[in-house]
């Protein structure tokens, strides 16, 4: 008998998000690649057109989820993973805080049955990038001096406090001093009528660790504790899905995305990137303005 060659070639999708910055730098040109597709169709700009009931019917407008579609085919490109609706739509909103995209309501009709929610239309800056780029460098400058007043605040006097000495049998699983107690505890609690808890247990512990510090630079601490435990009762007897390193496919960067999508960050920008000439003015007073904002 001869052996079968399978033809099918296939490539493994990777789990790994695109970084923020450079997802909104695809919005803004998914964007400007569909306003201009429809001025090819229609000879005329979108920002020109008065929208009531007949033109909507005669002029068929992209919507979110043709700007998912689009994204998402280029992020798909890059084998990277796929964003969600909600999630684009929080970037929209961020997009148009920023005022690197001016947005403009069309109908809120459902009528049409194409998508849900309101019809908008989005006018790209021109200064878009840099303004994506002007807050990303504020940030990381802001994150980077955080980062250094928080270590010279430690004295070596108070190294020692508050440390929690847990178990012997569990020292070995993970740095005994780098998680809360009752933390701990509740993971304890949590896995105890699981198969193998001892084992269990250490791999929760090093999974929370995986998840804390992907997340905790943008976002609370307690926000994260309280999701993963949320979702360590699901997760508690398939635990080898939680973890973000494996030789098969978790759902590691899925919950890194739910999460986002349920919390926000909680740093606020307060420094801005200077550029030169007239685009340099204006970025930089759109950055004071909105950055600074509470």
């Amino acid at each position: 008998m001869k052996a079968v060659i399978s033809n099918y070639n296939y490539q493994i999708k990777s789990n790994k998000l695109l970084s923020r910055d450079q997802k909104l730098k695809k919005i803004i040109s998914v964007i400007i690649y569909l306003n201009k597709e429809f001025e090819k169709k229609y000879n005329i700009s979108i920002h020109r057109i008065h929208f009531d009931s007949e033109k909507l019917k005669e002029l068929r407008v992209h919507h979110q989820g043709d700007i998912l579609r689009v994204l998402n085919s280029n992020i798909d490109k890059e084998n990277k993973k796929e964003t969600t609706i909600n999630t684009l739509r929080m970037d929209l909103r961020f997009l148009v805080k920023l005022q690197a995209l001016e947005k403009r309501i069309i109908t809120f009709s459902n009528n049409f049955g194409e998508f849900k929610g309101k019809l908008c239309i989005y006018k790209v800056s021109p200064i878009a990038h840099k303004l994506i780029a002007a807050y990303f460098s504020s940030t990381k400058v802001d994150l980077i001096e955080k980062v250094k007043e928080k270590k010279a605040s430690f004295k070596p006097q108070n190294i020692t406090e508050n440390i929690t000495v847990y178990n012997k049998q569990y020292i070995n699983i993970y740095n005994k001093n780098s998680i809360e107690n009752s933390l701990f505890k509740r993971i304890k609690s949590t896995i105890s009528n699981t198969k193998k808890p001892f084992k269990t247990l250490k791999n929760a512990l090093l999974n929370y660790k995986d998840f804390k510090n992907y997340l905790k630079y943008d976002y609370e601490v307690k926000d994260i504790k309280e999701f993963f435990l949320s979702k360590l009762n699901v997760y508690k007897n398939k635990i080898h899905f939680m973890r973000k390193v494996a030789p098969y496919k978790t759902d590691f960067y899925t919950l890194v995305g739910e999460f986002k999508d349920t919390y926000d960050t909680k740093w606020k920008v307060n420094k801005t990137t200077s550029f030169s000439g007239h685009a340099g003015i204006i970025a930089n007073n759109i950055l004071v303005n909105i950055l600074q904002r509470d």
